[in-house]
């Protein structure tokens, strides 16, 4: 089975789901975070296409506050986006992509590590 992971920063508070900020603050958020996931998918240049997958979460926190986990996921949105449009998958409609593991953990440093792993295709 065929495994692909990248590392990005946790995702800035404009992303969060409860953010009641101005939507041209957020929208520029979506948009820096989408474009990092896209150039960390690139930067490895070597990578497999997969036409379909399952992506593990693991989010590697800074302390033990309590986080909601559906939140964190929702926030790393504009990083699946990003990933689909270096290639990675073909899209992240729920016939393509699965979620997987939710993990999260206390260390350093403080990132959201991306693992994709290659599924067979529906017949």
């Amino acid at each position: 089975m065929r495994q692909f992971a990248i590392s990005l920063p946790l995702p800035p508070s404009e992303l969060h789901a409860h953010n009641t900020g101005h939507w041209r603050t957020k929208a520029a958020a979506v948009k820096r975070y989408r474009k990092m996931a896209h150039v960390a998918v690139i930067e490895k240049q070597l990578w497999p296409k997969f036409n379909r997958a399952r992506v593990h979460y693991l989010f590697a926190l800074p302390n033990r506050r309590r986080r909601d986990a559906a939140n964190l996921l929702h926030s790393c949105k504009p990083a699946i986006d990003g990933i689909v449009d270096s290639g990675l998958i073909p899209d992240d409609c729920w016939e393509i992509l699965e979620i997987g593991s939710v993990v999260c953990v206390v260390r350093s440093p403080s990132e959201v590590v991306l693992t994709f792993e290659e599924m067979e295709c529906k017949s």
